[in-house]
Parts: C-alpha cells; sequence; structure tokens
C-alpha cells in the first residue's frame, strides 16, 4: 500500500471514525482503524461492534493495499500534520508517514484480524432533511436512560407513519416525544436505535438545507453522508407504550418565558445539589415562585407568568427542567399540571411538534 494525500483530508477522516473505538474493549483488534487504498480513494473504518463509522476521502493510490494501524495513535499523529502533503506506504509489519524531509513510522497488524461489517442494508428506509432529523434527536436523546438494567430505554424509539416520524425517549422518570413531517419513506416502520449512535450521526449533518436518508434492517441501521456511513446495531426488547401515562386533561396550566424561567431555575440549581436537585415551585396569583435551599445556601425567585386553573406547589429535579428548557425551540412554553404528585406536561408555544413529560418529587409537608 502507498498514497498520497492532504494532511487535513486525512485528519478530518480519522476524526470522524476514531468516534466508533470504545474507550475499553476486550479484543484489542477494535482499538485499531482499517486503511484501505484502492482506486482513488483511501477508506477508514473503525468499529466497537455496537457501531461502525467509515469515511473515504480522495488521494493518489500509487499502490493498493490495507493495513491495521492503532486508532488513538493515529489520531493523535495526524492531526499535527493537517498543514502537510503526506506519503502513506506500508512496509511489512509498519506504516510510514512522510511530511516534507521528515517521518514517522507506525506499527501495524494483519486486516485480516478486523471484523467483516455488512453494509448490505436496504429494507426500510425514510428521508428527511437534516436540520429536522437534528432536531428530532437534540430534543429527545438527552431523556434517554443511562441504567444498564433496562438496556432498551438507552436507545430512542423512532417510528415512521405515513408522512411523519416520531422520536420518543424515557428514562423513567421523563419522556420526551418530538415528530417532524419527511420527504419520503418506503412505508410503516419502526426500531429502538441507541441514543450514541443517533448523536453520532447528528454530528455527521452539516447541511441544514439537505436531505438524510435513515435505513433500517432487521437489527440494523444504515446512514450515509457526505462519503460517511455509519452503521450501527439496534436495540431489542419491548418499547414501554407511552401514550397511556399522558393525561388529557388537567386542571391547572402555565404559560411562562422560556429564557426567564430556565435562568431561574439555573439559578436555584446552584444550591439544590447539596438537596439531590430539588427545586420547588409554588404557582399563584400570576407569578411563579422558584425555591431551592441546602445547607449550601438558597435561592428564591419569582417568575411572571400567565396562569389558568388552580393555585399548586410542586417540586422537581432541576436537572430534568432545565434540560428540557434549553433544547425546547420557541420563546415561550406551556406547563400543564393537575396535582402536586402527578406528572407535569411541558410544550412549546408553537405547536405540537415536541412534548415533554416529567414526574415530580413528593415534598415533606411543611
Amino acid at each position: 500500500m502507498k498514497l498520497l494525500c492532504e494532511g487535513l483530508d486525512l485528519s478530518n477522516a480519522v476524526f470522524k471514525v476514531v468516534k466508533a473505538i470504545s474507550a475499553k474493549t476486550p479484543h484489542e483488534v477494535l482499538e485499531f482503524i482499517k486503511l484501505t487504498a484502492k482506486d482513488d480513494y483511501l477508506t477508514l473504518l473503525a468499529t466497537d461492534m455496537e457501531i461502525s463509522i467509515e469515511k473515504s476521502i480522495k488521494a493518489e493510490i500509487l499502490e493498493e493495499g490495507e493495513t491495521l494501524v492503532q486508532g488513538r495513535l493515529f489520531n493523535e499523529l495526524v492531526k499535527k500534520l493537517e498543514d502537510e502533503h503526506l506519503e502513506l506506504s506500508l512496509d511489512g509489519t509498519s506504516l510510514k508517514v512522510r511530511y516534507g524531509e521528515s517521518e514517522g513510522v507506525i506499527q501495524t497488524r494483519d486486516p485480516e484480524e478486523f471484523p467483516k461489517i455488512d453494509k448490505n442494508i436496504a429494507e426500510n428506509s425514510f428521508t428527511v432533511t437534516q436540520k429536522d432529523f437534528k432536531s428530532l434527536i437534540n430534543m429527545t436523546s438527552f431523556s434517554c436512560s443511562q441504567d444498564d438494567s433496562r438496556p432498551v430505554l438507552k436507545g430512542c424509539k423512532i417510528s415512521v407513519d405515513g408522512d411523519t416520524v416520531e422520536c420518543v425517549a424515557l428514562d423513567g422518570f421523563r419522556l420526551a416525544v418530538c415528530k417532524k413531517k419527511i420527504i419520503s419513506s418506503t412505508g410503516n416502520f419502526g426500531a429502538v436505535v441507541p441514543a450514541r449512535t443517533l448523536v453520532e450521526i447528528t454530528k455527521l449533518l452539516e447541511h441544514d438545507d439537505e436531505n438524510v436518508t435513515v435505513v433500517i434492517q432487521k437489527n440494523m441501521l444504515l446512514v450515509e453522508v457526505s462519503s460517511t456511513v455509519l452503521i450501527s446495531r439496534l436495540l431489542e426488547g419491548d418499547f414501554i407504550e407511552y401514550k397511556n401515562i399522558i393525561p388529557s386533561e388537567f386542571l391547572t396550566e402555565i404559560r411562562a418565558t422560556k429564557e426567564s424561567l430556565l435562568s431561574s431555575i439555573e439559578r436555584a440549581a446552584v444550591v439544590a445539589r447539596g438537596m439531590k436537585n430539588l427545586v420547588k415551585l409554588d404557582i399563584r396569583d400570576g407569578r411563579m415562585t422558584v425555591e431551592a435551599s441546602s445547607e449550601l445556601g438558597n435561592v428564591k425567585e419569582n417568575v411572571i407568568i400567565n396562569l389558568n386553573g388552580k393555585d399548586l406547589k410542586i417540586a422537581f429535579n432541576s436537572r430534568y427542567l432545565t434540560e428540557v428548557l434549553r433544547v425546547i425551540e420557541g420563546d415561550a412554553v406551556h406547563l400543564y399540571f393537575n396535582s402536586s404528585i402527578t406528572p407535569c406536561v411541558i410544550m412549546p408555544q408553537s405547536g405540537d411538534e415536541f412534548l415533554y413529560l416529567i414526574l415530580p418529587i413528593r415534598m415533606s409537608a411543611d
């Protein structure tokens, strides 16, 4: 194998694929990136057997071939060579990287040791704008569970129905649902996709006005964007039927300015860390009092609101509130309540594309 390429192109490609390398793996070969020189391209591939990322760059191929290089080491080296014109050549079990009058050498491994990645995935698909797909994921994935005891909840349930794609995430304490219009699909279908996979896909989407096609077949997903192919395993198991837990009627509704509410809760959260992030909301007389106290101190602020319905005192984990207020779109939000011990629903003023449900924390009697 021997080729010429630009350092910046190679560095950008390595930066993308190295994200598929797990920090801890029992299989040493999964710490490596596979390099394949063929035709007019250098193709890089990395995997942890859950997610695989492949990136191709233009190169002048002087001799075709393939090899394996230690991923993080290679990443660190080529990051320092972004302004160089590079020559890569395989010499036995070493990869020589020449730049100017200098040279670096990296030990390699037999490419036959690398696992085979099946890219023959084409059964079901949907196409959506990159902007809408990023919004779909950013507004839900933060609500996925981090608990290994329920692995299916560590992903988002993506469902295609007619001209709409719906993404759902929940962790037992909160639920996020987002819907977007799609451009086309092969039909109605659904799958549970790991949150990590979806976040990595959004990092590949650099042109909001262009489209992205998501392809799903059995237990695999494939997305191709700008010469980068991401393949991921899907999660198996029964996802919770969330629609049964969303209340249809409410006794209290408030409208608040998103930024003022977020700012108050963020300030209260500073002292709430000493009390398991507990923030209390006292809703009455056209204002909401946001309060938190602990051995660290106390914060008490009033937020102007529009109130429709009964007064209410309720408490939440501050993180569950701030995370949704940071991603929800629009200048105003609506919050819906029934009691201090039943779920709260948060929606943007702009419409029904997004819904967030959060369970309160029981407060001790004053």
